[in-house]
């Protein structure tokens, strides 16, 4: 059994029972640090098909002292799941789609949040064209909310089951929405984005090896990402304007974070900054600013920053957000929060580091 213990003294808060599948990688780990300092839960299993039996504090030393116990198998947590009304799901693509349905059919009343690709969409032969399989439980697609928070949050409330975006599509869905939103979002739309090396996972590839990387930029999947797939669908439902995004991702020098540009040669500054401040302007996770925000502000951490730039009739808009953080972790979390009836920033509020 884990527990949260660090943080109990005092607190008389009602936890609820949380299980994680998958706890062992990057988006795990990280969602593991934000649930042990969570207020409100309490830390039943996590999974790890690698390392059962491993001390979890073992394998991620950074939460010695805050998380307890050992890794199970998948096996035990499906004969443990009645103890929990949550289960983050932080799989590799193509595999919740294999779990979550059997698990949510014999326990309806658990709140899953997929962290995967699965389920982001109803839209098989988009998902066999960008992920490169059939979908092995196409029947469950339009069961899924779209777990992009800032603009789902009624959707996210009281539901079931949560399809959390992906950290491209959370940077590009940040950008874009508000353009969309406002009629802006039409015709061809420019976008290039640098990502971290943890956006890769955490098994060796070349393109993740330190010295290929370290002192190095490298545009991949060009025209092509898997998260056009959720961008494009999502920002459907916001506007009836058609629109083509080309988007040229990159390998960035570093281990985490995004940083998109998206070019809008109809619209000037003064106007992105209205657009981007009526969407965005009471919001506690995401800021807007005039000018380029930094990538550091926000590594570490469930926050974004927009940054508007240009001239009267043309502009820009940057977007900084940290992949395992907003793009992945901090996001689970506020729809975990808004799901369970919890205010949609508990256990999220911390500023970013200086350096």
């Amino acid at each position: 059994m884990t527990s949260n213990s660090a943080r109990r003294p005092g607190d008389s808060k009602e936890l609820v029972g949380v299980g994680v599948l998958g706890g062992s990688g990057y988006n795990g780990a990280e969602l593991l640090r934000y649930l042990s300092v969570h207020p409100r839960v309490d830390l039943l299993w996590v999974t790890a098909n690698t390392k059962v039996g491993e001390r979890i504090d073992a394998v991620l030393p950074n939460l010695r002292g805050f998380v307890e116990g050992s890794f199970v198998s998948l096996e035990e947590a499906k004969n443990r799941l009645g103890e929990v009304d949550s289960v983050f799901v932080s799989l590799p693509h193509n595999e919740s789609q294999q779990v979550i349905p059997s698990l949510a059919e014999t326990s309806p009343k658990v709140v899953f949040i997929d962290m995967g690709g699965d389920f982001r969409t109803n839209d098989p032969a988009g998902y066999r064209r960008f992920y490169g399989s059939e979908h092995a439980a196409a029947s469950w697609l339009p069961r899924f909310v779209y777990g992009f928070t800032e603009y789902n949050r009624k959707l996210l409330v009281g539901a079931k089951l949560i399809a959390n975006p992906g950290c491209f599509a959370t940077t590009l869905n940040l950008s874009l929405a508000p353009l969309a939103q406002a009629g802006k979002l039409h015709g061809d739309v420019f976008v290039v984005g640098m990502t971290g090396s943890s956006g890769s996972g955490n098994k060796p590839l070349q393109t993740t090896h330190h010295p290929e990387r370290a002192t190095n930029v490298r545009s991949y999947k060009v025209l092509v990402h898997q998260h056009l797939l959720e961008v494009e669908a999502f920002l459907r439902t916001l506007s009836s304007q058609k629109f083509r995004i080309h988007f040229v991702p990159q390998s960035g020098p570093f281990a985490r974070g995004i940083f998109t540009t998206v070019f809008t040669p109809q619209v000037g500054v003064e106007g992105l900054e209205q657009i981007y401040q009526s969407a965005y302007g009471g919001e506690a996770l995401v800021s807007v600013m005039r000018g380029s925000p930094d990538l550091r502000w926000v590594q570490g951490t469930p926050r974004s920053v927009l940054g508007v730039d240009g001239e009267a009739d043309r502009g820009v808009v940057f977007c900084v957000t940290d992949n395992l953080g907003k793009g992945a972790a901090g996001q689970a979390i506020q729809n975990f929060n808004l799901a369970l009836g919890f205010p949609e920033t508990e256990g999220l509020l911390l500023p970013g580091g200086f350096v």
